[in-house]
């Protein structure tokens, strides 16, 4: 008698948890750089900068260390074993997403009072709601697995055979 296994995916295709990774992840770089800027001229209300760039250092060490995928694999980025080991230490509040989804919403409500942070506490909110999209379907952060073995196939050491590009004329 044969079995057959079948694949249970998640009610969602779309994994959310992806998208508002690297939407969030983004937003952090710029919110640093604007948040420098806003510093370096001296903008009206510039002392939001300073909360601005430490919570661009908080979101990129958070959000730095990509999660696992479900449907498919997913490749690590580079140096994310190191970010990674302090998320699996925070435990559930670095792995639901629910609570990214809420601290995201309340830390960009200070970068909406100052006009060079504003777009990107805007987009943080999306990203929040990326993230409570993610909640509603229960995904949550799990590590990449560092791989055990190499599947990648050898290069080959001489080229396969070819045929001639042209026939040489039979002799007579």
């Amino acid at each position: 008698m044969a079995t057959s296994t079948t694949t249970v995916l998640p009610a969602s295709t779309i994994e959310w948890a992806m998208w508002a990774n690297e939407h969030v992840l983004i937003t952090g770089y710029m919110l640093g750089i604007f948040s420098i800027l806003t510093m370096i001229f001296r903008f009206s209300l510039w002392q939001i900068s300073i909360y601005g760039l430490i919570l661009s250092i908080v979101i990129i060490v958070i959000e730095y260390p990509r999660s696992g995928r479900i449907v498919k694999k997913s490749k690590a980025r580079p140096f994310q074993q190191y970010p990674s080991i302090l998320l699996t230490k925070l435990g559930a509040f670095a792995r639901n997403y629910f609570i990214r989804f809420v601290a995201y919403i309340l830390l960009s409500l200070p970068c909406l009072f100052l006009i060079s942070t504003i777009t990107l506490a805007i987009s943080l909110i999306i990203g929040a709601a990326a993230y409570g999209l993610a909640a509603l379907y229960q995904e949550q952060w799990i590590p990449v697995e560092p791989k055990a073995t190499d599947d990648a196939v050898p290069m080959p050491t001489r080229p396969p055979p070819r045929e001639p590009l042209y026939r040489a004329p039979p002799t007579v």
